[in-house]
């Protein structure tokens, strides 16, 4: 059953919702297929919780003062103050429950790759990212992906080797590649094989004018 969180109608508009932040209330809109979007407004608190326990695109209920029942919704954008990253203003999707809906979710790479101790090589991630699809009670907030099978140096770990959840569709190209192993970025010198070590600059002739 998803969390259900209460918002409020909203009829402050424009550039008075300043006034709303300023005591401690975030702006809101309700929207989706079909419907005509719906002004609301919910506590700074409230709205802070809900985003710390869900992603965007995970499913959850939003229960408007003076409505018979809850609102299945995702949340669909987030609106923050540039440079303080206060936030401003929340976008929430009203989904049907039988419709597949499309989002964002995060790859959580898992355990530890074996080529970072054996051979001293860097884990580099190149996306943490994923497009998915799935009904909206099915999309998840994130997807596992563990580092332990990279063993070499050079490996690669590519959007095909995700195991997604049942129900889900990865819509990302599958040759992407999620995260490798990089080589050192420093070798000491008695590290490289011989002849590849710098040789010591010749010595000044006799007699040379300097600089």
């Amino acid at each position: 059953m998803p969390d259900t969180y209460s918002v409020q109608p909203r009829t402050v508009i424009g550039k008075n919702v300043k006034k709303l932040r300023r005591g401690g209330i975030i702006p809101a809109n309700i929207y989706g297929r079909g419907l005509e979007s719906k002004a609301v407004q919910l506590p700074f608190a409230d709205a802070r919780a809900l985003l710390n326990h869900h992603g965007r695109n995970v499913l959850i209920n939003v229960s408007v003062d003076g409505e018979e029942r809850a609102r299945p919704v995702v949340v669909r954008d987030i609106e923050r103050e540039p440079v303080s990253g206060a936030l401003q203003h929340i976008d929430f999707y009203q989904v049907d429950l039988t419709r597949a809906i499309h989002g964002n979710v995060t790859v959580v790479f898992v355990g530890e790759a074996p080529a970072v101790e054996a051979h001293g090589g860097i884990l580099v991630t190149d996306t943490d990212t994923v497009s998915i699809e799935a009904l909206p009670g099915d999309m998840p907030e994130s997807i596992e992906l563990s580092v332990e099978g990279l063993t070499e140096i050079d490996q690669a770990l590519r959007v095909s080797d995700l195991v997604p959840p049942a129900g889900v569709t990865i819509l990302t190209d599958p040759e992407i590649s999620l995260v490798h192993i990089s080589r050192p970025r420093l070798i000491e010198a008695e590290e490289l094989p011989e002849g590849e070590a710098g040789a010591e600059a010749p010595p000044a002739e006799a007699g040379a004018d300097e600089d």
